[in-house]
């Protein structure tokens, strides 16, 4: 009898345990911190000289999804983004409350009087937008898979949407034919934005003049058209 009130007790205390660490993980998570570790868990992936960590779907216009519950979302820029776009950009994610289309105009970005519409990579409400990018807008540049998340979405439809997107061996070969149609464009364009080794500077708009980028961001960034 005593042992089995003993173990009695002991299940009891791993119940609330658990109990106490799901409730922790949801509260990081619906303000995005848990987001940062999680990723921050992850080995470097590193394809084409960006980085792409492997737990995330993306869409071919450079936003990534990780998915917190079968339903909600986060979404942000990936690497090759936030380079091409660079530091010091205004960044507009939609309103909480609205409702974006997957391949819709969603992020708004502005640098030096050029503005962009970036696509949103799901459909569905948006339930939060990321509050630290108000007093830190580098914070997508900084981070941009983690404390830089754009915006959180509930999308009814979600795994669906992800079926359109691109992940796992899929990504990396997007990636790497990305990689060489954008090193091609730049030995059009005048001057460098290779650092030595093959990897692209930080802050590739800052390299090239303001046509030549925008030329860029219209390509790889704006399209319209929706992943295969």
């Amino acid at each position: 009898m005593v042992v089995l009130l003993i173990a009695l007790t002991f299940l009891v205390f791993v119940v609330v345990d658990l109990v106490r660490e799901r409730r922790r993980h949801a509260a990081l998570l619906s303000e995005g911190e848990g987001l940062h570790g999680a990723l921050d868990e992850e080995a470097p992936t590193w394809v084409a000289g960006f980085k792409l960590p492997g737990s995330l779907s993306y869409h071919p216009g450079h936003l990534w999804v990780h998915w917190v519950s079968p339903d909600q979302a986060y979404v942000g820029l990936d690497d090759f983004a936030r380079r091409l776009l660079g530091p010091r950009v205004r960044l507009s994610p939609p309103a909480t409350g609205t409702h974006v289309g997957q391949g819709e105009e969603a992020v708004r970005v502005e640098r030096d009087g050029e503005r962009i519409e970036l696509l949103s990579p799901i459909a569905g409400e948006v339930v939060a937008v990321n509050p630290r990018l108000k007093r830190d807008p580098d914070l997508a540049f900084q981070d941009p898979y983690g404390r830089g998340w754009l915006y959180k979405v509930h999308s009814p439809r979600l795994f669906k949407d992800l079926s359109n997107l691109l992940s796992g061996s899929l990504a990396k070969h997007w990636m790497v034919d990305t990689g060489e149609r954008f090193r091609h464009r730049l030995v059009l364009a005048s001057g460098s934005v290779i650092q030595d080794g093959g990897t692209p500077v930080e802050d590739i708009a800052a390299a090239l003049d303001r046509a030549e980028w925008r030329g860029l961001v219209d390509e790889f960034l704006s399209l319209k058209a929706r992943p295969n």
